[in-house]
C-alpha cells in the first residue's frame, strides 16, 4: 500500500488498487455512520422524546448546510498540505463523532454531534478523487472511480441491515441480563459499534506514501474565476440551472427515502427495527449498486456522437418508470409488495444519480469544470439532502388524518417531484439539441486535459 509509483499508470498497479479499495472503504463507513440513524429512529425518539421533524433536521438541513460549508476549506487544505493526512484525520474525527452520538442526552447534543459528523465527512470525497486521478491512467481511473461511487449504496445498505442486526443482538443481550456496557441503551451501543472501525481505517490511510506531485503546495490553481463560471451558466440557464434543479429534486426524493424508508415500513407493517433492517438493508445495497453500475455501462456503450443526448434520454425513460413505483410503493398492502416496489425505486433513482454529473462534464469548459461540478453538488446537497428528510418529517407530523402519515408524506413528495423533474429534463434536452455546447467544449479542450472527475452527489 505504501508503494511509490513513479508516474500515473506505470508500474505494477496492485498498490494503487489497494489504495482505491481503501478509499472506497472510507466512503462506505462514511455512509454507514451517516445512515445508521435511519434504523434507530424508533428507540431514539422514545429515549430522547423527539419528533419526526427533529429527526428530519438531523438528517437533512443541518447535515447538508454544514457539509457544504466545510467542503471547500477542507479541499483547499488537502490540495496544499497532504491529502492522505486530511483523509485520515477526517475519518478518525467523524468516527469519534459517530461513537459520541451514543452518549447524547438530548436533541441539541445529538444535533451538534451530527453536524460535526457532516463537517468531517466533507473532507473525504475531493481529496480521495484527486489522489485516484494522480495514480491511475484515464482507462483505469474510470474503474477506480466507479468503485468509489458504489460506496454510498454499500454503506447505506450495511447501515440498515448491519445496524438492524446489531440492534437486535444488543437488545437480546440486555434482555438476557448481560449488557455489554452497563446500562447503555441498545441504540447507544449501535453507534459505538458502527463508529469504531473507522479508527482502524484512519490508521491504514496513514500508511499510504503520497507522491510529491499530488499536492499543489499553495500554488495558484488554474482556471476561470467563479464570476466567469456563473456568467457562463446563466447564459445557458435553460440547460445548467434547470438541470441543477432537476437533480436537486431527484435528490430530495432519494434523501427522503434513504432517511425514512426503514421507519415507514416498520410503522406500516408493525415490525421491529431489527426486522426491517434485515429485510430492507440487502435490497437497498443490491438495488442501488446494480443501478449505479448498469446505468454507467449502458450509457458508455450507447453514447455515440452525442453522449449528452443519450444521458438525458436515459434519465427521461428511467424517470417515467420511477414515478408509479415511488408514488405508490409505500401505500400498497403487503410487506413483500412494498419491498419489491421500494427495491425498484432505489434501483431507478440510483440509475439517475450515477449519471448526474456527466452532462456538466460534457457541457462546461475544462477550466471551469471542477467549479461547475462543485456548484452542482452544492445544489444537490442544499435542495436535495437538506430538504428531503426534514420535509418528510414535517409532513409526517402534520398529516395526522392519514392512517400512515410518514408513508403518505414520502409518496406525496415523490408524486409531485418526479413529474417536475421530467418536465425540467425535457426542456434541457430540447435546449441541448439546439445549442450542442458539447461540440464547442470539445473543440476548445486542451490536448493535455486531465480526465474528468465524477464526484458523487452528497
Amino acid at each position: 500500500m505504501s508503494e511509490s509509483v513513479e508516474s500515473r499508470g506505470r508500474g505494477f498497479p496492485f498498490g494503487n488498487w489497494l489504495i482505491a479499495v481503501l478509499f472506497a472503504a472510507c466512503y462506505v463507513f462514511s455512509y454507514a455512520d451517516r445512515q445508521v440513524l435511519s434504523i434507530l429512529v424508533e428507540p431514539i425518539k422514545a429515549s430522547l422524546q423527539l419528533s419526526d421533524t427533529q429527526i428530519g433536521l438531523m438528517q437533512g438541513v443541518s447535515f447538508s448546510l454544514f457539509y457544504v460549508a466545510a467542503s471547500l476549506p477542507l479541499a483547499w487544505l488537502a490540495d496544499r498540505v497532504s491529502r492522505t493526512k486530511v483523509i485520515s484525520g477526517c475519518v478518525a474525527v467523524w468516527s469519534i463523532f459517530s461513537m459520541s452520538c451514543g452518549f447524547a442526552a438530548n436533541f441539541a447534543q445529538l444535533l451538534g454531534l451530527r453536524i460535526g459528523l457532516a463537517m468531517t465527512e466533507a473532507g473525504l470525497t475531493p481529496a480521495a478523487l484527486a489522489l485516484l486521478a494522480a495514480r491511475f491512467d484515464p482507462r483505469r481511473l474510470a474503474t477506480a472511480t466507479a468503485m468509489f461511487m458504489l460506496a454510498p449504496f454499500i454503506g447505506g445498505g450495511l447501515a440498515i441491515a448491519g445496524g438492524g442486526l446489531l440492534l437486535g443482538a444488543v437488545e437480546r443481550s440486555h434482555a438476557a441480563g448481560h449488557p455489554l456496557f452497563g446500562s447503555l441503551e441498545p441504540w447507544r451501543m449501535v453507534f459505538l459499534l458502527v463508529g469504531a472501525p473507522g479508527l482502524v481505517i484512519a490508521l491504514l490511510v496513514l500508511l499510504i506514501r503520497e507522491r510529491k506531485d499530488t499536492t499543489v503546495k499553495a500554488a495558484k490553481l488554474e482556471g476561470e474565476s467563479l464570476g466567469d463560471l456563473v456568467a457562463y451558466l446563466l447564459r445557458e440557464w435553460r440547460i445548467f440551472v434547470l438541470y441543477g434543479l432537476a437533480m436537486g429534486l431527484t435528490m430530495t426524493v432519494l434523501s427522503g427515502y434513504i432517511t425514512w424508508l426503514p421507519e415507514a415500513i416498520r410503522r406500516a407493517e408493525n415490525l421491529t427495527a431489527a426486522e426491517v433492517g434485515v429485510a430492507f438493508g440487502p435490497i437497498y445495497l443490491v438495488a442501488g449498486s446494480a443501478g449505479t453500475l448498469l446505468a454507467g455501462v449502458f450509457v458508455m456503450t450507447r453514447s455515440g456522437g452525442d453522449p449528452v443526448r443519450t444521458i438525458l434520454t436515459t434519465m427521461l425513460v428511467v424517470n417515467l418508470l420511477l414515478w408509479p413505483l415511488a408514488t405508490f410503493g409505500l401505500i400498497v398492502p403487503g410487506l413483500s409488495t412494498k419491498l419489491a416496489m421500494m427495491g425498484g425505486t432505489i434501483f431507478l433513482i440510483s440509475c439517475i444519480t450515477s449519471l448526474s454529473s456527466l452532462p456538466y462534464q460534457h457541457l462546461t469548459p475544462h477550466a471551469m469544470r471542477s467549479q461547475a461540478l462543485a456548484l452542482l453538488a452544492m445544489v444537490s446537497a442544499l435542495l436535495g439532502t437538506g430538504l428531503g428528510p426534514v420535509l418528510a418529517g414535517v409532513m409526517s407530523d402534520q398529516f395526522t388524518f392519514a392512517s400512515q402519515p410518514l408513508s403518505f408524506a414520502l409518496s406525496l413528495i415523490a408524486g409531485v417531484a418526479i413529474p417536475l423533474v421530467q418536465l425540467l429534463l425535457f426542456i434541457v434536452l430540447r435546449r441541448h439539441m439546439k445549442t450542442r455546447l458539447d461540440r464547442d467544449v470539445a473543440a476548445a479542450a486542451p490536448s493535455n486535459a486531465p480526465p474528468s472527475e465524477n464526484p458523487a452527489l452528497t
